[in-house]
């Protein structure tokens, strides 16, 4: 059974006294160097225009950051040759020579709907990369503090059926004691896990799903690399984040809806129950159907259970021509997702009687669906209405009558009319945090937060990558860590999400950036950085220091740092490929340059 966890910040890392960025017009050194080639960009086809692909491929970072060289970042141009950024003595940005070129580009290259080569470093001696054609390649890269060192291929070879296209999301190296080599049991050998993320249909329902494939890869008695173990994780929606732990037990995904392991190719699946847990009642036997629908070859009609004492003025209902959301405002989703069908939500109508919610649609052809919302199976097709009121009687008890924690319902804890339009949180931006353990093929722990994503960072190279979520106006760093217990996962009563750090008031200023593409940090959280698509690059000092002495006017207290705003501008204004935050520089991509932005010599 899954733990429910919250997340808890630590009050130390908070500054309730934050006031402001204040501007700075105090120019700071920017380098760029052009390239000789162009960034390899591919951009999606016609065919993968969905919601999958968009949000998973549609804008990748193309600066890959080295976890363990802070100022080296690495890019892939069009000849499909990976190239080396780095800061040289100078402190000047300098493109490197070529460690590395994808094998067969002139083939490969051109495949139709091939996706963008990916790049992920396992360890400081090896990677994993993705040409984003259907082929994985593990490589040695030997010492990459010698930036001349050509890369050698331990492996390659095409992982998923169909040559369907992939790109990697995480990696890490780490000592397996487990794995049998020569039929000798307890061999220590090395391992490598690799995270790759794909979109593929879904058979019963001819519907895209997000699919995470856990590959683990080892070395046998002749040390030649092979994928030792396949595991396969399928969501409805796309992940917002995924990150392995460090020494191989389990992976770590954000998303709106939760991720399922559905294959092993080493140890059998056994489906339990836990799945539907939440929507159970225990020690009841059959489990009651969250919302009810009826159709006709012409309209739909969708019945819902409202939790006791909800306002209409509370319920939300928003329709699209594909897709439907119902919920209770700033609480919870009643149901939403994808149709099965287009409706026309011209004529769309809902009323609220009692504890039921009714919603009316139209469908756009005439036919009879076999399903609402594609891949909900929470809900009920009937067409008795003697069955629907019933089972809503039967539903009335288990909905909650302590929504709102305030024991007085007169008195809510906040005045809404304080809050501004950026501090809405849309109910679809609620986040199911999941440790999915690699073993027991379940959710170990579980944390539901109704905070936006801002952005996902690599803070240690001995860690996952972590997350920043909005909390109010500030931007909490969240760390996925092994935590609790020594034999190597989260103990049954421990959160396996440390507050690292904080972003002073960084989801406020977030927000208000429309045109963003890229967001990141510095390690040390000394700097926040938002790139536009297009042009400016946004940095927000969290607390620099000031080259003379200052006196707060309100308080009279002395002033050694303040928070700063720098805005840089790109010239020419070419779009923007990446971003990566150091703890002294930031590196920006264009379609043919570099800069790199000096912050260590900032005062």
């Amino acid at each position: 059974m899954a733990l429910k966890v919250d997340l808890k910040p630590k009050k130390e890392l908070i500054n309730p006294q934050f006031d402001s960025y204040k501007l700075s017009l105090d120019p700071l050194p920017t380098y760029h160097q052009e390239l000789e080639k162009a960034i390899d960009v591919c951009s999606l086809t016609q065919d993968q225009l969905t919601l999958h692909h968009t949000k998973l491929f549609a804008a990748p970072n193309h600066l890959i950051p080295d976890p363990w060289a802070e100022n080296s970042v690495y890019l892939v141009d069009r000849d499909w040759a990976v190239r080396n950024v780095f800061i040289c003595e100078s402190g000047k940005v300098e493109c490197g020579c070529q460690v590395f070129e994808i094998p067969e580009s002139s083939e490969y290259h051109h495949v139709p709907g091939r996706l963008n080569v990916s790049l992920c470093f396992a360890s400081p001696h090896h990677a994993v990369l993705a040409d984003g054609a259907g082929r994985l390649f593990l490589i040695d890269t030997g010492d990459r503090k010698h930036r001349s060192a050509k890369w050698k291929i331990l492996l390659t070879e095409k992982v998923l059926k169909d040559d369907i296209a992939f790109s990697v999301v995480d990696a890490t190296q780490h000592t397996n004691s487990s794995t049998t080599v020569g039929g000798d049991a307890g061999v220590r050998v090395e391992a490598v896990e690799c995270l790759l993320a794909s979109v593929e249909k879904d058979e019963s329902s001819n519907h895209n799903l997000t699919v995470l494939t856990w590959l683990t890869l080892s070395t046998g008695a002749d040390q030649k690399w092979t994928v030792v173990r396949k595991r396969r994780l399928e969501g409805r929606q796309p992940f917002e984040h995924a990150s392995l732990e460090r020494n191989g037990t389990a992976v770590t995904i954000a998303s709106n809806c939760p991720f399922t392991m559905t294959a092993d190719s080493v140890k059998e699946i056994t489906l339990s129950s836990e799945a539907g847990e939440e929507w159970e009642v225990v020690g009841r036997e059959p489990r009651q159907p969250m919302y009810t629908w009826s159709q006709t070859a012409e309209d739909i009609t969708i019945q819902l259970t409202l939790p006791a004492d909800t306002a209409k003025a509370d319920v939300y209902v928003s329709l699209a021509n594909d897709q439907i959301d119902i919920g209770i405002k700033n609480n919870v989703t009643l149901l939403g997702g994808p149709l099965r069908e287009r409706i026309d939500i011209t004529t769309g109508t809902w009323s609220v009687n009692d504890q039921r919610l009714e919603v009316c649609v139209m469908k756009e052809k005439e036919e009879i669906w076999d399903m609402l919302v594609v891949g909900d199976t929470r809900g009920e097709m009937t067409m008795d209405e003697a069955t629907i009121t019933a089972i809503h009687e039967r539903l009335k008890h288990l909905t909650s009558d302590k929504w709102n924690p305030d024991p007085d319902p007169q008195n809510k804890p906040f005045n809404t009319q304080q809050l501004e339009a950026c501090d809405d949180v849309d109910d679809e931006e609620c986040i199911f945090l999941t440790r999915i353990d690699g073993e027991t093929h379940c959710i170990s722990h579980q944390a539901t937060v109704s905070y936006n994503l801002l952005f996902n960072v690599r803070l240690d190279p001995n860690l996952g990558a972590a997350l920043c979520l909005r909390h109010d106006v500030d931007g909490f760093v969240w760390q996925p860590e092994i935590a609790g217990d020594p034999a190597g996962g989260p103990s049954s009563k421990s959160c396996p999400w440390r507050h690292a750090g904080t972003l002073d008031a960084f989801g406020y200023v977030q927000a208000s950036k429309a045109q963003r593409r890229f967001s990141s940090c510095a390690p040390d959280f000394s700097l926040a950085a938002i790139a536009d698509c297009s042009r400016h690059v946004y940095l927000y000092r969290q607390r620099a220091p000031t080259a003379t002495p200052l006196r707060n006017r309100r308080t009279g207290k002395s002033v050694s740092c303040v928070a700063k705003q720098h805005v840089v501008a790109l010239d020419p204004p070419d779009p923007i490929l990446g971003l990566h935050v150091s703890n002294d520089h930031v590196f920006v991509a264009t379609a043919s340059r570099i800069y790199a932005v000096s912050v260590s010599q900032e005062a």
